[in-house]
């Protein structure tokens, strides 16, 4: 039992170092989504003469996609973390479903139940620096978003 509790805060742990390093990155992902796509309208829109145009354009046009890429990737990792997250909490539905069950004689095994599922709550989401979650919410957000603007800037 012991183990089980160790493992479980080790791996809390764990996530939360991760999260830390991660989360400023993700935030910086999504910004750069939007800057680059923003980019790429007023290009398209301004009808400014420089030489380099086509090169600035094919060059905005990478950059995003390499962005966007990169954090659908991360947005798709996060979305996994959540689904394992809520396939524990199950889990834990299920112990106490299978335990209520049983009769138990001892309250020393109830004790121990009632703290092992305390222990072993875990809410695990990576979060763009505390401001979003990645999950499949924000990749249709972001789509909608996307879609939205590029159906705006053709009609002009």
């Amino acid at each position: 039992m012991e183990n089980v509790v160790e493992m479980i805060l080790n791996s809390t742990k764990l996530f939360q170092e991760i999260e830390n390093v991660l989360s400023f990155s993700v935030f910086l992902g999504y910004v750069l989504v939007f800057v680059n796509f923003l980019n790429l309208i007023s290009i398209n829109v301004s009808d400014f003469v420089w030489p380099f145009v086509n090169f600035r354009i094919a060059a905005s046009v990478i950059i995003f996609l390499w962005t966007l890429y990169n954090f659908f990737k991360l947005t798709l990792v996060g979305t996994r973390v959540i689904d394992v997250c809520d396939e524990w909490k199950t889990m834990q539905k299920n112990i106490v479903k299978n335990c209520t069950r049983m009769r138990v004689n001892n309250i020393d095994d109830v004790t121990y139940l009632l703290m092992v599922m305390e222990v072993t709550k875990i809410d695990i989401a990576f979060t763009g620096w505390g401001m979003f979650q990645l999950d499949r919410k924000l990749l249709l957000t972001m789509m909608e978003a996307i879609i939205s603007y590029s159906v705006l800037i053709a009609t002009l």
